[in-house]
């Protein structure tokens, strides 16, 4: 599953690259510039930065030092690593709680980004966040799991089968 949302956020960054491409060659070529792409990328940075943190998690790449942790005793570097995941368990279920009750408001109001040519809905990437948040949330404490289980590689990574 993160992998296929790690695919999604990759097309969608794909596609975010082909909108900036006709953006600039419509403001060089025909004095216009594509509209909205402003307001399509503000809204999609947070999109995609959120669809990519699951597989960073459990392919162990998010930003982390070694260099005290590799001088410890394995069973010190796995109650290290427990901490760690406990405490990014708790950053993402803090951000899903805190961000859920602004989701629903901005549906409810009909809240949007943007002016004039192009208005985007701004629900759909805050319940993109708040699901995405939730499902990192889920990944740090079956990171936790697998690592009590001994289902992680050398690398701390999650390997799946």
């Amino acid at each position: 599953m993160s992998r296929l949302i790690h695919m999604l956020s990759s097309v969608w960054v794909l596609i975010l690259g082909l909108t900036i491409l006709v953006d600039v060659f419509g403001r060089v070529l025909f004095l216009s510039p594509l509209p909205g792409t402003k307001e399509i990328l503000q809204s999609s940075v947070v999109a995609v930065a959120f669809l990519q943190i699951p597989l960073a998690i459990f392919s162990t790449s998010m930003l982390r030092t070694t260099l005290l942790s590799d001088a410890l005793p394995a069973p010190v570097q796995r109650l290290l690593r427990t901490v760690s995941n406990t405490l990014g368990l708790l950053l993402f279920g803090a951000i899903a709680y805190a961000a859920l009750p602004e989701a629903f408001e901005a549906f409810h109001i009909g809240e949007y980004e943007g002016e004039g040519a192009l208005r985007i809905a701004t629900w759909p990437i805050r319940f993109l966040v708040v699901a995405t948040a939730i499902f990192s949330a889920v990944a740090y404490l079956a990171m936790t799991i697998a690592d009590w289980r001994g289902s992680l590689d050398d690398h701390n990574a999650l390997t799946f089968h």
